[in-house]
């Protein structure tokens, strides 16, 4: 077998042209937020307009900020998500095919887990594509600087593949003096407003060990493997990763140059795994393990006649979440709130729930965050209400009875005196409360 064969620029062009095509299609059936997180980056990109916001303990400024020039731009904060996801699957395909052939830059995005995110609102698939970009155009040592200072902007889990891009230049000085320049919006306003540079990683690994546990802890220390473990299960599951990491033994038999040419994306995919194993793992989290074990087929199957199968394997597996009977009472109830029923915050109990401000989604005023339990009653619920300034609830059925027994007057119907019902489609309730 040969080495990967690069495609022309016009071929490589051509090639994201088609996925951009088909990524679109499903962005244009997955209407409304698909990411739960992306009702926070909106939240936060609106706050940076008027300077608010610029540090945040989970996430840099990156992507907020790109979504903040973007969105007012394509009209709002969804479309402008699915827009940038749709970019970045394709230039991902680009850089890949123009290295390793056409063949090579298909099938690293025909799985589910990056057709998702390459046509769905979220960071994963712009940090990811720049990350990997970066490992790409490593002997180019500006724009690799560039594309991982992009991607450590946009997740801080691309961090892991900075000591990667800095092996591989041919000038590391520079690569790395760029990189300290470039992401300067994110550190040097965290040093001027006293706030942390690193990412606050408490909620994430007690999410993983069941219980608050210190990163620095002999108790995460026991849970790594298993967690490194998982972590290699959940970007693995797919059979498009198997191909590559056929293609990646073939590599490791070749010869040196073979070996040299794969192991910066083996390592980044390791490395991605071992830092996703001191928290906790799925699909979404885990992309970069299986794009860059998909990457392999490169050194399996030489020649653009791969990049056919990756369509059939992109038909078979693009397929979008279903909008399932929770999924779709919430959508109605969110579009109770989109024909203007609500003039300010709106308490809900579901972290999905979201109103419009402009091109904006804003996310309510979680019950449970306001100390909301099984003592909740109608009145103590308007109490809150007046508050914090909401003048609608909005309930998930089904979860207030389960959490909230005292509030089941709402749920029948019967509620008592100061209470309109809004609207009730499957699964919700949504309530004014009026004035006293």
């Amino acid at each position: 077998m040969t080495e990967p064969t690069p495609a022309s620029p016009r071929v490589a062009a051509a090639l994201a042209l088609v996925v951009a095509v088909g990524l679109a299609a499903l962005a244009v059936h997955a209407p409304g937020v698909q990411f739960v997180d992306f009702i926070r980056f909106s939240e936060r990109a609106r706050e940076l307009w008027s300077g608010q916001h610029l540090v945040d303990r989970l996430y840099p400024v990156g992507y907020p900020a790109l979504l903040a020039l973007v969105a007012p731009v394509v009209g709002n904060a969804v479309t402008a998500g699915k827009a940038i996801s749709v970019i970045a699957g394709s230039g991902l395909a680009f850089v890949v095919a123009r290295r390793f052939g056409i063949g090579a830059g298909a099938w690293v995005l025909v799985s589910h887990a990056a057709l998702l995110a390459g046509s769905t609102e979220g960071t994963d698939m712009t940090a990811l594509a720049l990350a990997l970009g970066a490992l790409v155009v490593a002997e180019r040592p500006v724009l690799a600087a560039v594309f991982i200072a992009g991607a450590v902007l946009t997740r801080y889990t691309a961090l892991v593949a900075v000591p990667v891009v800095i092996a591989l230049s041919p000038r590391r000085r520079l690569t790395l003096g760029l990189l300290l320049a470039l992401t300067a919006p994110h550190w040097l306003t965290a040093l001027v407003t006293h706030q942390s540079m690193i990412p606050d990683q408490s909620e994430n690994i007690a999410i993983a060990a069941g219980a608050p546990v210190p990163l620095f802890s002999i108790e995460t220390l026991r849970r790594w493997p298993g967690g490194f473990g998982l972590a290699l299960e959940a970007g693995l599951h797919e059979p498009v990763t198997w191909v590559g990491l056929l293609g990646y033994g073939f590599a490791l038999v070749r010869g040196r140059k073979s070996r040299r040419a794969a192991a910066p994306f083996v390592v980044y995919g390791v490395l991605h795994a071992a830092a996703l194993g001191l928290a906790f793992s799925n699909e979404r989290l885990a992309l970069p393990i299986t794009v860059c074990a998909a990457l392999g087929v490169a050194w399996l199957v030489p020649g653009p006649w791969i990049a056919g199968l990756a369509a059939v394997v992109a038909i078979v597996n693009g397929r979008l979440p279903g909008e399932n009977v929770v999924e779709a009472g919430r959508a109605r109830a969110v579009a109770i709130l989109m024909t203007g029923e609500a003039a300010g915050p709106v308490i809900c109990t579901s972290p999905w729930f979201y109103r419009w401000e402009g091109p904006w989604v804003v996310g309510g005023i979680g019950l449970s965050g306001l100390g909301g339990g099984r003592e909740v009653t109608p009145e103590s619920l308007k109490a809150e209400m007046a508050s914090t300034g909401a003048d609608l609830v909005a309930l998930e059925v089904l979860r207030t009875r389960r959490q909230m027994p005292a509030l089941e007057p709402l749920m029948s119907g019967n509620p008592p005196k100061g209470w309109t019902l809004v609207g009730k489609p499957q699964g919700w309730r949504v309530w004014r409360a009026d004035p006293q």
